[in-house]
């Protein structure tokens, strides 16, 4: 069973947050008492099958090399050619393109929306692992089904293993270990070396993971100067402050350096409002959603009323909402765009997957409704 209130057992929120969230590691016993897997070792692997599905198998041996990975989509026959033991099948995003999967997701809503990355979901026979490594992000490693042993370790030399397609700690010793079972789970921090090995207990052994966003400053910057140059900067040309005739004509004096940084000031803007729309521009961004938008008829306000008394809204699976409040109500980010909408559209729109157009038409305002057209027009919505 699934309570999206608590997943962290006699452990407070206010506790987690405080003295476990990027410090330590903890294990939360029966985090999930009754957990059944939303999805089988067979579904998983059929879905690695499929286009626009991020699927990797990793072959600890009987590869071409140790440790050899392969990426899908695969074809069907691949899985009877595999070895019996030390392999694994790891598929990214699974919680959009299996929405059933997306409930384990909502028990961590005590971290923002933003700050999650995706759902991953791995199978692995005896001894399948992807060796001991470390992440720049914070997990949580859910026990589905099956048994794995999750060995840690603070302190590791970091040096990795040459010519393999992951970066594997070369020397690798555990200061913890836990044998984790249906329904247990595991928290780590960014950079905590970790090894989960599959044992055979007669189940499979499926491991979900949850990761969190933990963009690069080189990223987050490389994006944000992007972000001003297709929607702030203008045309505006560089000119000289007082012309002076420089020692050497090759020189760049120390009075132009001055006057470019003034310059560059002009255009590395960090005002509020321009960071809030574009972190949530880019928190909302949605490649997946780019590759899987399926054209539909185009609807009028009318039509799309009718078509929600047949068939419920709800938001695809394949896009990402976000907000923030303003002034004038609220921005609501949704895969990488923005709109102006009300404060209640917002929160109505965000808080569950499911719409009830009847009942949103009471509390939205007309402008609102133009949004939400928009917004099933371009397949962010769908009807069931």
């Amino acid at each position: 069973m699934i309570d999206p209130d608590n997943c962290l057992g006699e452990t407070s929120i206010e506790e987690f947050l405080a003295d476990y969230w990027q410090k330590k590691p903890l294990l939360i016993r029966d985090a999930f008492p009754g957990l059944e897997s939303p999805i089988s070792a067979e579904e998983l692997a059929g879905l690695s099958c499929e286009e626009h599905v991020n699927g990797r198998l990793v072959l600890e041996r009987d590869g071409d090399y140790p440790w050899q990975v392969e990426f899908g989509p695969f074809e069907e026959s691949r899985f009877s050619q595999l070895p019996e033991s030390h392999w694994s099948l790891l598929v990214s995003d699974v919680e959009k393109h299996v929405p059933e999967t997306a409930v384990l997701l909502k028990p961590f809503r005590f971290i923002p929306d933003w700050r999650i990355d995706d759902l991953m979901i791995s199978y692995a026979p005896q001894g399948g692992s992807v060796g001991a490594h470390t992440d720049a992000y914070d997990v949580f490693l859910i026990q589905l089904s099956g048994q794995r042993l999750w060995k840690i370790a603070e302190e590791f030399p970091d040096r990795t293993l040459d010519g393999v397609d992951l970066c594997i700690l070369e020397k690798f010793e555990a200061e913890n270990e836990w044998l984790l079972n249906s329904g247990d789970m595991l928290y780590l921090p960014p950079n905590i070396a970790h090894h989960g090995i599959a044992l055979d207990n007669g189940e499979p052994c499926l491991t979900a993971s949850v990761g969190f966003r933990a963009p690069s400053l080189k990223t987050i910057t490389s994006d944000y100067i992007n972000y001003l140059n297709e929607n702030v900067h203008d045309e505006r040309r560089y000119r000289d402050a007082v012309a002076v005739k420089p020692k050497h004509h090759a020189e760049i004096t120390d009075q132009t350096v001055a006057h470019f940084i003034d310059y560059l000031k002009q255009g590395i803007s960090i005002e509020h409002d321009q960071v809030k729309n574009w972190l949530g521009q880019y928190c909302s961004d949605n490649k997946t959603y780019e590759e899987m938008i399926v054209e539909q008829h185009i609807v009028s306000y009318d039509e799309l009323t009718d078509i929600a008394r047949r068939h419920p809204l709800q938001r695809s699976p394949y896009s990402n909402f976000l907000f923030s409040y303003n002034e004038r109500g609220a921005i609501l980010f949704v895969n990488g765009g923005s709109h102006q909408v009300s404060s209640v559209f917002a929160e109505s729109i965000c808080e569950s997957d499911a719409i009830d157009l009847q009942q949103l038409n009471e509390i939205i305002t007309a402008d609102d409704k133009i949004t939400l057209l928009v917004l099933y027009n371009t397949g962010a919505l769908i009807s069931e």
